[in-house]
């Protein structure tokens, strides 16, 4: 199966069990390979969904402090492409048939060269690629080299994304359309922020199921994803589940994907989401 079916197969069972689909985030080596081998199986044990595995960059400029931090360590122990994908590879011989994006900056893709890169990702067993300072449209090439290798790809729309540019986002993206319904960089925040429900209301009603909208940036808590899953197709955890293996180690990761998991129900409506 190739990438985009996996992933939209993956949201559809979600769907069908009358929940959002829960999109855990784990940075490849951190804090060792070893040990995101360890995160990431924790993560799909306790009910994610699929993954999403972070390339560790110097300039990380979406992240927040926690990503931030776990990006330095990752490349003070020599962590990067090549991290990211021994860890899909090692994913994928332990048998996990979920769905895994690898989220890198535009730089160190091109840097690795982007035609052998996206390929030995893709032969690693990856689904798809986010690049979150690559808009859509801007690079017609990386697109259809992602295309030829049966690679997804997710492009991202934030709250004063132009309607022009939020048409091109769902047209371009084949795996699900990234929400970022705040401004500013990644972090766990205390609450949902203002907007979030009615944007993602807008999205999800312009993409009309062409393509699946997710959402992240933000959201740390199951009170949070409850409030968030009646109106989006995925949700996204990442500086949460940072800090969790920070604190606690993969136990603690698993304690906290099975919490975030269980509030992935759309047993009730979203209000306002129009108004």
């Amino acid at each position: 199966m190739n990438g985009p079916r996996r992933i939209r197969a993956a949201f559809d069972a979600a769907a069908a069990d009358g929940r959002s689909a829960l999109i855990a985030y784990v940075m490849a080596g951190y804090p060792s390979g070893a040990e995101a081998l360890g995160a990431a199986d924790a993560a799909l044990s306790g009910g994610a969904d699929m993954l999403e595995v972070g390339v560790p960059f110097s300039d990380p400029m979406a992240d927040g402090p926690t990503i931030a931090e776990a990006g330095r360590v990752a490349l003070a122990g020599g962590a990067g492409l090549s991290s990211a994908r021994d860890l899909v590879t090692s994913l994928r011989r332990r048998g996990r048939d979920q769905p895994i994006m690898v989220m890198t900056y535009l730089n160190p893709l091109l840097a690795a060269g982007e035609d052998r890169t996206l390929r030995s990702l893709r032969a690693a067993g990856a689904d798809g690629i986010i690049v979150p300072d690559l808009p859509a449209g801007e690079s017609p090439r990386l697109e259809r080299v992602a295309a030829s290798c049966g690679l997804a790809i997710s492009f991202l729309v934030a709250p004063n994304t132009a309607p022009a540019r939020v048409e091109a986002a769902i047209a371009a993206s084949t795996g699900f359309v990234y929400v970022v319904p705040l401004f500013g960089v990644t972090g766990a925040r205390e609450s949902v922020a203002d907007g979030a429900v009615r944007l993602l209301g807008a999205v999800r009603s312009q993409a009309s199921g062409r393509v699946p909208v997710a959402a992240g940036f933000g959201l740390s808590s199951p009170e949070a994803v409850a409030q968030l899953a009646p109106v989006a197709d995925g949700l996204i955890v990442g500086s949460a589940l940072v800090a969790a293996m920070r604190d606690g180690g993969s136990d603690h990761l698993a304690d906290l994907v099975r919490a975030l998991a269980a509030a992935t129900t759309r047993a009730r409506l979203a209000r306002d989401v129009t108004s």
